[in-house]
């Protein structure tokens, strides 16, 4: 427990300067909402009265790709409310074309001309929402969450936003219900910040300043959003969303017929107080989420898919972040889907998450399966909490249990249950960070050795920045609702898996230069390296895997970067990389090996209508050598097409009496969209280490805001001996109530 007491009191030795630092920056950063009785017509004209009265935020700063200094061309923001909504009116002064990837909602935001509103109406630095368009009026909502790099732009939700386009601007309206935000009746002071793309000059500015080494949507450089009387509590926030679905099938390989399945079910969102969000479903049906894509495997252990199932993404991260990757003691996937995965019905669910108060934030879920050939039925439960504490930093709990059913009956010895504790420390500025976790998995069969517990340090320098992690993993720690990738070692000769703890330390190191603003074609240069070392629990070692490398980022937005990873392995089981279905070739021997490879890539100007990237790499793999190819060409007809084409290759070359292995990857797809509300979309996959052929094809109508039909066709075929696997036509329909 020493690393928590560590940490205890480096909170309390920041709490005091890091609350002056935070008020002293929104102090800086404050934007005063107008309150109004008038109508506001969202139309992009920003010719209301509000808005010619309303307090405005200019004077954007430079973001990316430096930081510092007026932003080339400027925006201004507005603000109103009123008991419903709470109001934007956008600015964005702009001469010459516009860049837009894509009319489609959610896609392409980054990559587009767009404006941004962040907030964090707990004003807390943890959590937020975000709210994007396009100049072309395309729509992106998202969650914020304190230490995720990425915005989850899963999460749906409606709200209004209309553009409009002239010579030397495009401006923007914005109404956000406010029912749809989980916030404290009475609170005067929320997080705000806005952030604008302005790809003509490949810059990104923020209205409240973000260093460069942190992300524009991070909360905790938001300004003030001052409310003169506190908004209320909203109540009435209550959506049901009944779908209906008819789905033509036929199983080539289980030589069916073909079968047609009507389906039905429902969806409902319920706000408890401003706080809290309680979702149910009954019967739900994925069918139109769009299909995994296949990646290439060159590693010895399971790779980790991202979950797009819209019921578990809003908060996702009360649960999925504890651990850290590609340790993960709960995985979303692993409730409904099969190992393959295959779906397995799900027959109900709840899950209630959100705040509590200012500083907790809550998450219970329960879901039931049932039984589907050899999977038997299964209830999964979770409990999570977070704990603000001293600012940004928290503390977190959580307890999740698996439990199986055989013929209605609960199987009393059949369960898989986890717990554990995190405390993670951030500094006001978000430049330091630490952590310490201990986590505990309970099954019937297992007593020792089922546990594991990480501690670690980041520091995030505008030039330098450095992360140390140290952990110890128990061979017999399972996590029944999670993910854990290198315990279990899957011996390809003998065909059982060997399970082995380990312990390992990860550092990373980063130095960026930055030429004078005036000078060159660069932005920036950045030099990084990683060092992954691996230990047995007896302090043998397992695997020494690293990186460096140089990365050149140019002012046009193109990219290059060269990397060298030496490696070296004390492999203890046989293995292979190739598909035992394919090839009866013999798997490669345990023992020790030791190989280098370098890769080099480059990407082209990603705002112009044709965009490539490649890149190539050789040099050792194991006991004999890797050629490897990857090219990604798009073309986009603006604003109506896109085009992609994706293809890997790489070739392995073994001694004998080992066989070669080539692994063919090819994707290519289409975006076609007839309308900001219609849009269809085919992509196809050839994989040969799969031994899968795949096309997805899907049309989306959304015929009123989140209420859909799609029309989904998808057709999987076998590469080695070309024939069809299994095909599928799916229609849906959901409305949004």
């Amino acid at each position: 427990m020493r690393p928590f007491y560590l940490l205890a009191l480096l909170l309390l030795a920041q709490y005091l300067p890091a609350q002056t630092t935070r008020q002293a920056h929104q102090d800086t950063f404050s934007l005063l909402v107008s309150l109004t009785n008038t109508a506001i017509a969202i139309d992009g004209d920003l010719s209301e009265p509000v808005w010619q009265t309303a307090a405005a935020a200019t004077n954007f700063w430079l973001k990316w790709p430096r930081d510092g200094g007026p932003a080339p061309a400027q925006t201004e923001v507005h603000c109103a409310s009123d008991d419903r909504y709470l109001y934007f009116a956008v600015t964005c002064w702009h001469k010459g074309p516009f860049v837009l990837q894509s009319l489609k909602r959610d896609v392409g935001y980054w990559d587009s001309d767009g404006f941004a509103v962040v907030l964090d109406p707990a004003n807390t630095a943890n959590n937020g929402y975000f709210f994007g368009v396009s100049a072309a009026g395309v729509q992106t909502e998202a969650l914020v969450a304190s230490g995720v790099e990425d915005i989850d732009a899963n999460w749906d939700n409606t709200w209004q936003v209309e553009t409009k386009t002239y010579p030397d601007r495009w401006t923007a309206e914005y109404a956000i219900p406010l029912r749809i935000l989980r916030f404290k009746a009475g609170q005067c002071t929320w997080g705000v910040n806005f952030i604008r793309n302005d790809l003509l000059n490949g810059v990104y500015s923020s209205w409240a300043k973000v260093p460069f080494q942190f992300e524009a949507t991070d909360v905790g450089w938001a300004g003030a959003l001052l409310w003169d009387v506190a908004p209320r509590g909203v109540k009435g926030n209550f959506n049901v969303i009944p779908y209906a679905t008819a789905a033509l099938s036929k199983d080539y390989e289980a030589k069916k017929d073909w079968e047609l399945k009507p389906g039905v079910g429902l969806d409902a969102k319920v706000g408890i107080g401003s706080g809290l969000n309680l979702d149910l479903t009954v019967n739900p049906d994925f069918s139109q989420i769009e299909i995994d894509e296949q990646v290439v495997n060159l590693t010895r252990f399971d790779v980790m898919l991202p979950e797009k199932r819209t019921f578990f993404l809003e908060n996702a991260d009360l649960f999925a972040n504890f651990g850290i990757p590609p340790i993960r003691p709960f995985f979303s996937r692993r409730i409904g889907l099969n190992a393959d995965g295959q779906p397995v019905p799900i027959v109900a669910g709840a899950r209630l998450t959100g705040n509590l108060d200012p500083d907790t934030r809550v998450g219970l879920l329960s879901m039931q399966t049932r039984a589907k050939e050899e999977e038997p039925a299964r209830n999964y439960s979770a409990l999570a909490v977070r704990r603000r504490v001293f600012g940004r930093s928290t503390v977190s709990g959580y307890f999740f249990n698996r439990e199986e059913f055989r013929d209605g009956e609960l199987q009393r010895d059949r369960y898989d249950r986890n717990a554990g504790m995190e405390m993670l420390y951030v500094s006001n500025n978000g430049k330091w960070n630490g952590w310490a976790t201990y986590h505990h998995a309970f099954q019937p069969d297992a007593r020792d050795k089922n546990g594991w517990g990480n501690a670690g340090v980041y520091y995030a320098g505008r030039r330098f920045s450095a992360l140390l992690d140290m952990l110890k993993m128990g061979e017999n720690y399972r996590a029944g609702m999670g993910f854990e990738q290198r315990i279990e070692n899957y011996d390809a000769r003998l065909d059982t898996t060997l399970r082995i703890g380990y312990i390992f330390l990860y550092s990373e190191l980063k130095y960026r230069i930055f030429p004078a603003a005036t000078s060159g074609r660069l932005n920036y240069t950045e030099i990084g390296a990683e060092l992954f070392q691996v230990l047995n629990p007896d302090g043998s070692y397992n695997e020494s895997s690293n990186k460096a490398g140089v990365t050149w980022n140019f002012k046009n937005t193109s990219e290059f970067s060269v990397t060298v990873s030496p490696n070296w392995a004390n492999v203890p089981v046989s293995f292979k990389f190739d598909d035992d279905t394919i090839t009866q070739c013999p798997a490669l021997d345990a023992g020790q090996y030791q190989f280098t490879n370098a890769e080099a890539q480059w990407n082209s100007d990603y705002r112009k209508p044709f965009f490539l990237s490649v890149s190539a790499g050789a040099g050792g793999f194991y006991s004999g050598k890797q050629y490897s190819a990857r090219v990604e060409v798009s073309y986009r007809i603006q604003p109506v097409v896109n085009f992609r084409l994706a293809a890997a290759y790489n070739r392995l070359e073994f001694p004998a009496p080992f066989c070669d292995v080539e692994i063919f990857n090819l994707t290519p797809r289409i975006e076609v969209f007839f309308a900001k509300n219609l849009w269809w979309t085919t992509f196809l996959q050839y994989n040969t280490q799969a031994d899968n052929f795949n096309l997805n094809s899907r049309l989306q109508w959304r015929f009123r805001p989140m209420s859909d039909f799609f029309l989904v066709y998808t057709d999987n075929y076998a590469v080695q001996f070309f024939g069809p696997k299994n095909r599928s036509l799916v229609a849906k329909v959901n409305y949004w109530w």
